[in-house]
């Protein structure tokens, strides 16, 4: 017979113990995820920006290229002629100076990076020849994926609202003007 005292089998954890780790892990979760949740909407808020700097070089580009135009009135005449971002051919319909994604983020439930875009054409000369656009910003869904709106006219000047729950970009020289500028 063996000296060895008799070695039980080890039983796992009791609901005690597991209830303790379920609690840690709730608490964590409790802690860390408005941290990502703010994170993921500064990172969709910095890319609404740049895509507003983006759709004010284009619409440069394309008063310079179409001068008897002026500036485009959409988004959809600054992108590709299709859904890829290949360009077929620029034409002044579809002048391939933004990516398509973001010219097909025409509404929420097409956001690019969470925020949704609009481009609009606000003014005209005597010869009907687009002197001023507004480009708009919008959070896809409020609180989740960004909690400000933002705007661009043809002065370039980058301009934030805080809206008090889901809102469309701004398509007025107005409705921009009103927005504080972004510093």
């Amino acid at each position: 017979m063996s000296s060895q005292p008799h070695r039980r089998p080890p039983r796992g954890f009791t609901l005690a113990e597991l209830l303790i780790i379920v609690a840690l892990i709730a608490i964590l979760a409790a802690i860390v995820l408005p941290n990502v949740l703010r994170s993921q909407i500064s990172a969709n808020e910095a890319s609404a920006v740049a895509d507003i700097a983006i759709i004010n070089r284009a619409e440069v580009s394309y008063q310079t290229a179409y001068p008897t135009l002026g500036f485009a009135g959409s988004l959809e005449t600054l992108g590709p002629n299709g859904s890829s971002d290949q360009c077929q051919a620029p034409a002044s319909s579809h002048a391939c100076l933004i990516p398509g994604g973001l010219a097909e983020a025409t509404s929420a439930e097409h956001a690019r990076n969470g925020y949704w875009f609009a481009a609009s054409a606000t003014g005209k000369d005597a010869n009907g020849v687009v002197s001023a656009y507004v480009a708009g910003a919008a959070a896809a869904v409020y609180n989740k994926t960004g909690v400000r709106d933002f705007c661009s006219q043809e002065d370039a000047v980058v301009r934030f609202r805080v809206p008090k729950s889901s809102s469309a970009p701004a398509k007025s020289a107005p409705e921009c003007a009103a927005m504080e500028v972004l510093r």
